[in-house]
């Protein structure tokens, strides 16, 4: 590639050139949801992707025939389109962590790593107390400040809607937060400003 590239365009480059090499490490973006095999010249994809990133990944692995690679088989890489309309509702996450550098480290894998699009991302500790009734609906403040009381601090996400599942299973098992609540999806024209 010319140019400065961008961190995930490093990490996936590294990960194609480790999947070449034979390792069998997670990809930097999907993790799990890929898998990647070589055998007999042949690189085989599965998992599930949303289309547009699985056509992004068919359309790398393809450039990598003729250069170590014979063929690419796709057929056990399933492209979900999306049936869920984005746009219309949003849902804030909330998830605690043991302190405030854990809870900030979790937000940058969050956009960094597995490139979220939050339309709010914010970590508050004990010494924020005022800010929970602003970025957190009224239901879930005293989940909050109890968490606070507990010396943890915690990070507060909104997603649209359609990706709320998602970001509730990433916070849950890949940032290994100590609990991860989902309040009930609100209007995306009546939400809250952005922080």
């Amino acid at each position: 590639m010319n140019g400065e590239q961008t961190p995930d365009a490093v990490a996936i480059d590294a990960w194609w050139n480790a999947v070449l090499a034979g390792g069998d490490e997670p990809h930097p973006i999907y993790g799990d949801d890929l898998k990647v095999s070589i055998r007999h010249g042949v690189l085989r994809l599965a998992g599930t992707l949303p289309t547009e990133d699985g056509e992004e990944l068919l359309k790398r692995a393809e450039a990598f025939v003729g250069h170590g690679i014979d063929a690419v088989d796709p057929k056990r890489l399933k492209r979900l389109k999306s049936t869920e309309k984005a746009g219309i509702l949003e849902q804030t996450l909330i998830a605690g962590f043991r302190n405030r550098d854990v809870a900030e480290i979790a937000g940058r894998y969050l956009v960094g790593i597995r490139r979220l699009k939050a339309k709010a991302l914010e970590v508050l500790g004990s010494g924020q107390a005022a800010m929970p009734r602003r970025l957190v609906p009224e239901d879930f403040v005293s989940r909050v400040e109890k968490a606070f009381a507990d010396g943890e601090a915690v990070l507060v996400v909104r997603v649209d809607e359609t990706e709320a599942f998602k970001v509730r299973e990433m916070l849950a098992e890949d940032t290994r937060s100590r609990w991860t609540v989902a309040t009930p999806p609100t209007p995306a024209a009546k939400a809250r400003p952005d922080v």
